[in-house]
């Protein structure tokens, strides 16, 4: 069977770097070594690290520093990955291998596709679950989400803080999903990768001790700003899954990178992390005034509703402007990346991102600007 392409993925990968502004990104400005590592003695221990193999399942320091983020979790529930990316992967093929007989997964949409990528390609069923735009909100398709889980469902996966809107599932929203959920018995897969990105002051809530069947992926690269390090990880109910998941990724990347572990583990100790959390806040809050005031001077051909987390914006096209045509006017025109709704099954919408600095947002948004005066 042929693999079905990631859109946004490779779209992405293509032209960011041939593009003088890439408003693609989803994530804030990343950090360098040096802003993580700002003592000598920290650059040292660094510098002397041996580059052998890491532990395959993440090293218990790793690990450790990740369940400290999950209260009444151990570090034998977590498996550290390459990247979040892989955490669904795995998350996926395992759900998809070990209930051969629930073909069908219930995927929340709009939505970072890669999670119904792949069970489309395992040979699954993919069922929409809908975030509707609703006014000034989005919001779940609860009644709808009960009308099409049933026994043939292996999983619903919600990603919440959401890609590509912002929206941020409230407790009602998650515990009415997991009374879904529990009626057939089915696992949710909840990608929280954008919580600690949050415009307001509370984070978002989890899904984390709400449900005995619920997996959480989660990584460094968006609300931390280190994308590059490529890890991500999966909380588990219990260390048994735990130990399941770890099978499959010793098939896939072996194990996260030793310089990488290392510096997650720094990264993840909680006054480390709180400083990471309160930039990411910061930027996100500063750069979305940014987004709000030049949205308004283009009332008259898009609206938006406001995210709640994320320095990403899901922007409504007037009727009438195709967005895929327009994302792509704004590539070879004005050099600027911006994502179209086609790579989140919603045309007729743009996702921008706004977490870079200040001084190349602006830009990049003047360049977007030229080319809606055409319209």
């Amino acid at each position: 069977m042929k693999l079905q392409q990631f859109e946004l993925e490779r779209f992405q990968s293509e032209w960011e770097h041939r593009v003088e502004y890439n408003l693609s990104e989803s994530g804030v400005e990343p950090l360098r070594i040096k802003d993580l590592l700002d003592t000598q003695e920290l650059r040292d221990r660094f510098q002397d690290l041996q580059l052998g193999y890491s532990q395959t399942n993440g090293t218990i320091p790793l690990r450790e520093a990740i369940s400290y983020h999950y209260h009444g979790t151990t570090s034998d529930q977590i498996l550290a990955t390459s990247g979040g990316a892989e955490a669904n992967f795995v998350t996926t093929w395992w759900l998809r291998r070990e209930n051969p007989e629930r073909n069908e997964l219930v995927f929340m949409m709009p939505n970072y596709m890669q999670i119904g990528g792949i069970w489309t390609n395992l040979g699954g069923k993919v069922i929409p679950f809908k975030l509707k735009m609703d006014g000034s909100k989005w919001v779940p398709d609860i009644k709808g989400l009960k009308a099409v889980v049933s026994k043939k469902t292996a999983a619903i996966a919600i990603c919440t803080p959401n890609n590509p809107t912002g929206k941020i599932l409230s407790n009602e929203d998650l515990r009415a999903i997991v009374d879904i959920a529990n009626e057939h018995e089915v696992w949710i897969v909840s990608d929280e990768i954008y919580r600690g990105a949050e415009l307001q002051d509370s984070k978002a809530p989890s899904m984390h001790k709400l449900y005995d069947r619920a997996l959480i992926t989660s990584s460094l690269s968006k609300a931390y700003g280190l994308p590059g390090l490529r890890i991500g990880w999966i909380v588990c109910p219990t260390p048994r899954v735990a130990l399941e998941l770890w099978t499959y990724s010793d098939y896939t990347t072996i194990c996260p990178a030793k310089m990488s572990d290392w510096l997650a583990t720094f990264a993840l100790q909680p006054d480390i992390q709180a400083a990471i959390e309160k930039r990411t806040r910061k930027v996100i809050r500063g750069n979305w005034a940014i987004m709000e005031k030049w949205i308004a001077s283009h009332s008259n051909l898009m609206t938006v509703v406001p995210p709640e987390a994320a320095a990403i914006c899901f922007i409504k096209l007037k009727d009438g402007i195709n967005s895929l045509d327009f994302v792509l006017r704004v590539r070879d025109e004005k050099k600027v990346l911006i994502s179209p709704g086609e790579h989140f099954n919603m045309p007729g919408f743009i996702r921008i991102g706004f977490g870079s600095d200040k001084e190349y947002l602006e830009p990049a948004l003047q360049r977007i600007s030229e080319l809606l005066e055409t319209y």
